[in-house]
Formats: C-alpha cells, structure tokens, sequence
C-alpha cells in the first residue's frame, strides 16, 4: 500500500471517527428531549442550525468554485495546460468557515418569525423589528459573502504566484499576465465594491444603535449628514465597481481604490466631523433636542420603565401604635435574618452530614398558621464532592449518592431564645409546619454529573442515626437506557463502567442534565436565565423556579446597560426536583418571545394557582431598572441633558465595610392590604439624602412597578445618614465595643427602609458571632425613626422604645415595685452570664435593665 492509500485511509478513519461522535452525541440528546416531550423542539433546532449551516457553506462554496473556473482559465490561458485545482480544499475550508457561521442560527429564527413591536423608528418610520429581527441576518449574510470574497483573494494570489513564480521582476510579471487574469482581477475589485456599497447602505439602519455623545442612537450630524453621505457612497461604490469592470491593470486599479479611500474619508469622516465641532457643538442642546427625547422614550421603553406609576410621598412623623397595628402584616414580617449569616445558621444546623451542602438563602412566601407570612429557604442538596476520598468510587458516585433530600425554611422575622432561626421545616426527613410529600432532589443547582437510576443496587435516601435509609427511583425522570442505548451513553461519556456494570438493567433509567440551569439552558438556548434560581414546596412537591428573560444586545435609539439594550422577563420556568420535568409559562407578552414562540411552541399560558402563589419579580432585572431609572426617570430633555436631578443606589453597612445595597423583598400595605414585593430606595446622585424608593409587585398585580418620589425640600435620611447615626449613638457603641472586647465579632445586617403611610422606619438586624462558634445569633434590633435610634434585643421591643407602646397590645402599666423585681432579675441574670462565659447573653441583659430602669425613674416622676 503506498503513502498516499495510506494518508488517504487514515483521513477516512478519522472522519469516520468525528461523524460517529457527532451521532452519538445528537442522538443521545435528542433521546433526552424526547424524555422531556420536547423532542420536537430539538429537531427545530438542529433544523435552524443545520439550515444557517447549510446556506453559509453553499454561498462561500459556489463562490470559490466560481472563482476556481475564472482563475484556472487565466492560467490554461497563458500556460496552454491544465492545471491541478484542489477543490477538495476549497470544500474544507467552506465547512469550517459555515460551521463558525451555524452559531449564527438563532439570527435565521428571528428573521423567519418576525413578529412586530407596534412601535416605529422615529427616522426610517420602520417598525423596530425591522431593526431587531430582519437587519442581523441581512449582515450576517454579508459577511459571509465578504469572507467568501476575501478567500478568492488570498487563493487567487497564492495559485497566480505559484504558476508565475519564474517571473523575475513585476515588469516582466504584467506584460506576461494573461488578460483573462486581468478581467478576473477586476472582477473581484469590483464585487468588494459592490460589497461595501451594499454595506454602506445597511451602515445607515446600524446608526440608530450609536452609543456616544448625549444621544443613544443616531445624533443631529449622523441624521442630517451622515446618513445622506452613507446613501451617496453607496451608489458611488456601485460606480467604482463598474468602473472596475472597464479597466485592465494592476495600477489603474489601485488608483482607483486609492481615489475610492480619499472620497470616503473626505465624505464620511471628515464632512460630519467639520459639522459636528462648528455647527452642533455650540449650539447641542437646541439641535439634539429630538434627538435626546427619542433616547430618552425609546430606553424607557426597551428596559420596561415606560409603564411605572410614579407618586408623591409626603413624608410624616406621626407614626403610631394604631398605624403599626393596622399595618401588622409589615410589621410581623420585617426581615430580621439577613441572607448571609442565616447561610451559615443553616449550615451549621441543617446540613446533617458532610456530603449535604446548602448552596444558599432564598425568599418567598406561604400561609403559616393562616397568616400570609415571608419565608427564607433553602434546599439540602447532595454534592459527591463532599464524599470521603474511599467512598468516591464509580458505584457510590453514579448508583448510589443520586439525590439531596428536603428543604429548610423559617419565618423572616422570627427568632428564638438562643437568638436562632424558629424553623418551620427542618431535619431529615423534614417536619413542620409546611408539609413536604417528596423529599428528594435529583435535580438541583450541584447535581453536575449523570447518575442512573433503578438499578439492582439500592440507592442512599437519608441518614438515620446510625444507619442509612434506602430506595429505588419510582419516578419518571431520566432516559430508558435498554438495548443499544447503553452502548450509545457510553460513547458519549467515554465511561466504559456503563457497559461492564450488572447492577443496570434494561429498566433502568439515566439521568444527564440534572444541572437545573443547564437543564433549561439545553431545552431553550435562546432566552437568557436568572443567576438564582430560587426552590419553593407547592402541594408537597420540590421545584425550582428559574426568571427567563428576553433579552437584545442592540434596540433603535436605546442606551446600552452591561451588554443589554432590552429586556423582558416575560417566563418563569417550574423544574420538578424529583421527576425533572420543565415548565415554560408565559407571565408578560413580548414581541421577542412571540417570535420565538412561532419557532419553538414550548410556551404554556395556564399558569395553576398554585404554581403563580411562588412567582416572584427577580432581583436581577430590577437591579438592572433601578440602574437605568436612576437616570432615565428624568424625561425632561434639558434637565436630562444638564444631568441635574441623577439618582443613585444608595451604599449600607455589613460587618464592617460599605456594600451597595441590595434590593430586598419585604410585605407592604400597597394597597391596604399584604403583599409580597421587592424594593430600593434611591439617593440623589453624590448625596446620602434618600430621594424615592422604587417597589415591584409580585402578588395580584404582578410585574407592576411604582416609585415613590419624596418632597424635593424636605431632608429625608438615607441609608447610609442611618449608619452614620448608628455609629454616633453612645449606647450603641458602647455595646458594639462591648462585645468586641470579649472576642464576638458584630455582623450587622441589612439595613431595611420601611415605609408606613408617609412615615419611614430604618431597621437593621444585629448579630454576634463568637470567635469559636461558626453560628451567628441575633442579638439586637436597631429602629430609628424620626430622629431616634435605639437598639433592643427584639423588634418589638425597640418599637416600644420608639412609640413608648407595644406594637401587639398596650402594655399594661407596671408598678415602681414591678419595676424593682424586673430590673433585679435582670441583674441577676447579668451576673449569671458572666459567669458563665456568655457575653452575648450579658449584654442583651444589661440592655433589658437599663431600658427597666429608664421605665423607673419616668414611674417617680
């Protein structure tokens, strides 16, 4: 066998090899959306890919081969023999160039099932689809076709050198060169500037998404001269190119593409740049006007700010007991557990054993004990990382450890003796006041790692003193894995342990994806997920709730915030912790998702109840509103301009370091009644001052958004004021120093802004950790309101201190000599946890007793 058989042969073996990998691969996937009912759209998919595939490899083929007909005809021109093209080559090259042009695919979805905005661009008078959906394709088709010309270029220089190498001098090389050469020169001269006219005409619609200067989106200059002068060098370009086309020579044609340069330079850069510094630029404001104003309506628009509800707020100092009470729902669910340190409480309580692992801290809501009541959560996952190094085998880490197993969940404000979280789901299995049908969590935000289940080994349940508890997977999760599809999992994971293991059998089923965010990310690529996904327990079951956003890189006239000119959060996604079952419900229409939806109908409307109680508006869009309401609440063209009434988010204090704060959800009387939503004050930009604060609704009136703007004269404190106050107030200091000194470490939490009828209340969570103890414990409320601040070791408590009154019930009147016993006890009990060690207990004690004896001596008076 000679060289070339063998080259050949080895070719055909790896190709083989890539073509299997690549059936294995799709196959087994497709396997795994068919498990899911979503079979058909993995086939829409592969369809879209294939097609964007497809078109890129036919444009830049048929125009290589094209190019291959004219060069190989120069040549046999001049030489008189044929000569040897290597198209198998050209095919190659056209493969991987379209496969880099495949990821492109989603571009093909959007231009094929444009669905319109109802909104115009303000130049063109087009609607913004047009923009949006149509445009991208437009040029991504474009720079296929100029990549295939480029590639004519580079091929056509290299076989005119290899033939023409015994040409001594470029003399000799121009009056050899055949003149069917000349015309395939000049041909390819005059497709580029066919090209760039084409580009120069699509380059005015790319102008609306300009980001310079005091407009977002295309500027007095780019409207009134740039875009002409684009139209102009086009039909010019169209002129160079037929002009291209008439002449013969290396140097006309240079100079040509010489005379091309200078004009475009002296029309596009140096014309609209003369006009921009002697005409706009004196006189910005007046002639950007219009301009500002669509920036200023379009960003409002692509980021969702353009329906808020904005209100006065008239501040008031007569907050009340008979206010608290009728706002008792608020009042009851104050968050006095930071996310942070009750991260660690669950932790170090509630992982049980070392493999558990408690990945974070969320928020939501459920009835207890009939009252509408906040809730932190968290699910109890299984990480096969956290495994003894012995245990780590194939078996254990792929049969046996398959699943995490319930949830923990408490009250936001509610705090025992200890200064501990009062669970109302906890220990394995869970027991409380929620009910948890189905524990266990084969699907999660750490199950990173294929596992199969109901095979003839029994799978770890739970712990159970000193025994484990066992099971067998009953439900519908997974793909069957009989017959060849084991050979086929095997291939694609290159683990041959799946072949040789007798505990699979024909029954049993393996599990891939179970990485819930990459499980919605495989099913539904094209939207755009939340960072934290949140769990919650609905009719007993475990599920993941995931925000999907649409979201576009570029929309007409709209700034551009961290990569994002528009969003939508118009889809929750439901994932079943136990089965793996994805829902995609439509909560808000949207002009992107429709499109999407003609693709790809995975979309469900009939949201159930139960499902709608857990939805909540994410943190992360909001966060991203906040930021860009912070300047674009101004809609007035000339305060906009001058930058005179910018907001900001304001800073707070965690342990012992500035931290932007975050939004927090919180239960507020919108509408004189409890709800669940999430909140922000702002401040003016520079100032510590608070301006308004900014709620979204996540109950009935779901996705609303209002803001709340405070009197412009009138000094309401902001976050920050309140942490300066904290700090000034001696008592506060003295204990904070107190603690210190005994060797616990002061954590203090987030600072809440709490707004009740027009009076706002500051309240911020204090926690003591010890030096050797890795559980934080609640130990003081810090309230101002007005101009107090004072610290108590309950919320009730430091209302009390505030309004003189309970926030429950009046408190009966105590008696001097009620007093004396009360503050006696607490002495004693001060005593006491000194000698015990227990400084955190002291004091909170002597905190107790001199708020008794302030009651004392107001009783004498």
């Amino acid at each position: 066998m000679n060289s070339k058989k063998i080259v050949a042969l080895i070719v055909f073996t790896l190709a083989d090899l890539i073509i299997f990998d690549v059936f294995v691969n799709v196959y087994t996937e497709y396997l795994w959306f068919k498990s899911l009912n979503y079979g058909q759209v993995f086939v829409e998919m592969l369809k879209y890919k294939l097609s964007t595939f497809l078109l890129a490899f036919s444009i830049i083929f048929v125009v290589l081969t094209l190019n291959a007909f004219t060069l190989k005809r120069a040549i046999m021109d001049f030489t008189g023999e044929k000569i040897r093209y290597f198209h198998e080559i050209d095919a190659i090259v056209s493969l991987i160039v379209a496969y880099g042009f495949s990821e492109d695919w989603l571009r093909l979805v959007f231009f094929v099932n444009s669905t319109n905005f109802n909104l115009k661009d303000p130049i063109f008078g087009y609607d913004v689809s047009f923009f949006v959906f149509k445009l991208p394709f437009v040029e991504v088709i474009l720079q296929i076709t100029a990549f295939a010309i480029f590639l004519c270029f580079v091929n056509s220089f290299v076989y005119y050198i290899y033939h023409f190498r015994w040409v001594r001098s470029w003399e000799e090389f121009k009056e050899v060169f055949p003149d069917l050469g000349y015309l395939h020169v000049s041909i390819l001269f005059a497709i580029s500037f066919f090209l760039i006219g084409v580009h120069l005409y699509v380059e005015r619609f790319e102008l609306l998404f300009s980001q310079h200067g005091v407009v977002s989106g295309a500027s007095w200059v780019e409207v009134n001269v740039l875009m002409p002068a684009l139209l102009l060098m086009s039909f010019v370009s169209f002129g160079f190119g037929l002009a291209c086309l008439k002449i013969m020579g290396f140097e006309k044609i240079a100079l040509l593409f010489g005379i091309y340069i200078i004009v475009v330079a002296f029309a596009l850069g140096v014309i609209p740049f003369t006009v921009q510094k002697l005409k706009v630029e004196p006189n910005e404001l007046q002639m950007e006007w219009n301009y500002i104003n669509y920036s200023i309506h379009y960003t409002r628009f692509a980021f969702g700010l353009d329906k808020i509800k904005e209100f006065p707020y008239e501040v008031k100092y007569d907050l009340s007991y008979e206010k608290l009470e009728k706002h008792r729902g608020t009042i009851k669910n104050v968050r006095l557990w930071d996310h942070r340190p009750l991260l660690d409480v669950y932790r170090q309580l509630q992982q049980i054993r070392t493999y558990y692992f408690i990945k974070d801290v969320d928020v939501d809501r459920y009835y207890i004990d009939g009252n509408y009541t906040e809730v932190m959560i968290s699910a109890r996952e299984l990480s096969t990382d956290l495994l003894p190094t012995r245990a780590k085998t194939w078996v254990n880490e792929h049969l046996v450890y398959t699943h995490g197993y319930g949830v923990i969940a408490s009250p936001v404000n509610v705090v025992s003796r200890e200064g501990l979280p009062d669970f109302i789901i906890k220990d394995i299995p869970p027991r409380g006041k929620v009910n948890v049908t189905e524990s266990r969590i084969y699907y999660g935000e750490l199950t990173n790692d294929y596992v199969v289940v109901k095979t003839k080994l029994k799978e770890f349940d739970y712990p159970m003193g000193d025994k484990n508890v066992f099971t067998t997977y009953d439900g519908t999760g997974g793909v069957k894995i009989d017959g060849i599809k084991k050979f086929l999992f095997a291939m694609r994971f290159g683990d041959v342990n799946l072949l040789l293991s007798h505990y699979i059998t024909d029954e049993s089923r393996i599990m891939i994806h179970r990485n819930i965010t990459d499980r919605v990310k495989t099913i539904a690529p094209f939207l755009k997920y939340d960072s934290d996904p949140y769990v919650a327990v609905i009719n007993g079951k475990i599920y993941w709730i995931i925000d999907a956003y649409t979201v576009l890189d570029r929309f007409p006239y709209s700034d551009v915030y961290d990569g994002t000119a528009y969003i939508r959060n118009p889809v929750k996604v439901f994932v079943d912790a136990y089965n793996g079952t994805v829902e995609f419900y439509i909560v808000q229409e949207d002009a992107v998702l429709k499109t999407l939806e003609k693709a790809f109908p995975i979309f469900k409307r009939d949201m159930p109840s139960d499902f709608r109680k857990h939805i909540r508006y994410p943190v992360n869009l909001f966060e991203l509103q906040a930021k860009v309401y912070a300047i674009y609440h101004m809609t007035n063209v000339e305060v906009f301009y001058n930058r005179e009434d910018a907001w900001d988010t304001p800073q707070e204090v965690f342990e012992n370091g500035k931290i932007p704060m975050e939004p927090y959800y919180v239960i507020l009387s919108i509408d004189d009644k409890p709800e669940f939503v999430l909140m922000i004050p702002f401040t003016p930009k520079g100032r510590e001052n608070m301006i308004a604060w900014m709620c979204a609704r996540c109950d009935k009136h779901y996705g609303e958004i209002i803001v709340y703007e405070f009197p412009k004269g009138k000094l309401v404190y902001g976050p920050m004021q309140i942490e300066a106050r904290i700090d000034q107030n001696p008592e506060i200091s003295k204990l904070f120093t107190l603690w210190g000194q005994v060797g616990s470490r002061v954590i203090r939490g987030n600072l809440l802004v709490i707004p009740i009828e027009g009076c706002i209340l500051y309240i911020e969570p204090i926690y003591l950790k010890a030096e050797k103890s890795h559980i934080p414990e609640l130990r003081g409320v810090i309230v101002s309101y007005n101009d107090y601040v004072v610290m108590r070791g309950t919320l009730e408590d430091s209302l009390k201190a505030i309004l003189g009154k309970s926030v429950e019930k009046p408190e009966k009147v105590k008696s001097a000599k009620d007093l004396v016993r009360r503050a006696l006890e607490y002495y004693n009990r001060a005593i006491e946890s000194v000698k015990n060690g227990n400084w955190s207990a002291f004091g909170e004690f002597l905190n107790k007793l001199g708020e008794t004896l302030r009651l004392l001596n107001e009783s004498v008076k």
